[in-house]
């Protein structure tokens, strides 16, 4: 269990940075146009920005879900999610009203994290002890990895629109793909140096790949 997580968040992590980091610029390429304005599109990454960081408690619900189904036990998680549906519900009712748009991703980040906090109570009970020690070592390595990629695409961001601007499409394709590529490129090597299983197998799949 512990390989399955490590993999999940070793991708998932880098995706929840740069939606997060690069809200703006992704939500001005897909949609600032006609009536949506410049404001519009800041109001929207703010909300982007706030359901970001719960990607990654979105894939490890899914994974930790499945150790139950594999065990016989669909009631649990049923159980849980729908728990966490109605407290996602409350959530944004109440959010709404304080943090308009960011409230929603707000609640549903909040009850993501509530899902996986008793999804692992629970399993935890079930087996009295997880197989975790892969996801122990590969987290702290993962998170400098992140916080690197995450200051990366930021200056990326920042250094192409001070340069560029975004008045051309290309020039807003260029303001998400290429900060987000470097901060990929970091992000991997960054994991590769620590020798995080995800990266390698990265490069072992490349390797493969590669022709003769």
């Amino acid at each position: 269990y512990g390989d399955w997580s490590s993999d999940v968040c070793s991708s998932d992590l880098l995706a929840s940075v740069l939606l997060f980091i690069l809200a703006e610029p992704i939500m001005r390429l897909l949609f600032e146009r006609g009536k949506f304005t410049s404001l519009s599109t800041s109001q929207s990454a703010l909300a982007l920005a706030c359901l970001a960081p719960g990607l990654v408690l979105f894939s490890l619900v899914n994974v930790f879900a499945r150790a139950f189904y594999a065990l016989g036990d669909t009631k649990t998680p049923m159980r849980i999610s729908v728990f966490c549906l109605g407290l996602n519900l409350l959530l944004a009712v109440a959010l709404v009203w304080r943090f308009k748009q960011a409230g929603l991703g707000l609640a549903n980040t909040i009850s993501a994290a509530l899902n996986f906090g008793l999804l692992c109570y629970a399993l935890k009970r079930k087996l009295t002890q997880l197989e975790m020690q892969s996801l122990r070592r590969a987290l702290l390595p993962m998170l400098v990895a992140t916080a690197l990629a995450g200051a990366v695409a930021w200056w990326g961001w920042r250094s192409w629109e001070g340069a560029l601007g975004h008045g051309t499409l290309l020039s807003k394709i260029g303001a998400v793909f290429a900060p987000a590529a470097a901060a990929g490129i970091l992000y991997w090597l960054v994991t590769l140096a620590f020798k995080v299983p995800a990266a390698k197998e990265v490069l072992d799949f490349a390797q493969r790949r590669r022709p003769a």
